[in-house]
């Protein structure tokens, strides 16, 4: 286990989003180091649920992970559900920020428009695929360090 802002990193609660399930399972491991509260959504619609299930309680998530390219419900309109809030007849969020949520798009497309429209919709920031172990390391570090300094 680690400390990420003086904060054991088990007590971090991480949601990874990937309709690939060998991608989740490589990003788990990836992540193993950290012995994080990993869940793990097949799709944007399943990782909207998880949201919507966990807000506002002690399970909420603290940072999510998310693919692009899915079916039915791609990261691109999770993003825009989280951050400006979804109140319709499948989801009830409410909006939530880039400090209160951090995401972290990590997807193989990474062409100048993916990036940019990921970015201006409010995710924290973009990784590309294959992602880099030490990359991964640094981004979530630095995401939940914000989170935690910004409370």
């Amino acid at each position: 286990m680690k400390q990420i802002a003086g904060v054991d990193s088990n007590q971090f609660k991480l949601l990874l989003v990937d309709d690939i399930p060998l991608n989740l399972l490589l990003l788990e491991k990836m992540l193993q180091p950290f012995e994080f509260q990993i869940a793990k959504a097949s799709n944007g619609r399943f990782a909207l649920q998880m949201i919507q299930d966990r807000q506002d309680t002690p399970d909420q998530f603290d940072l999510a992970i998310v693919d692009l390219m899915m079916p039915d419900i791609d990261g691109f309109q999770v993003i825009k559900s989280v951050r400006k809030g979804c109140d319709n007849a499948d989801f009830h969020i409410h909006a939530m920020n880039k400090d209160e949520f951090p995401i972290i798009i990590l997807s193989g497309m990474n062409f100048d428009d993916d990036i940019s429209e990921g970015l201006s919709m409010g995710a924290n920031q973009f990784l590309t695929k294959p992602v880099v172990m030490e990359r991964l390391y640094a981004t979530v570090t630095e995401e939940l360090e914000k989170k935690v300094n910004n409370k």
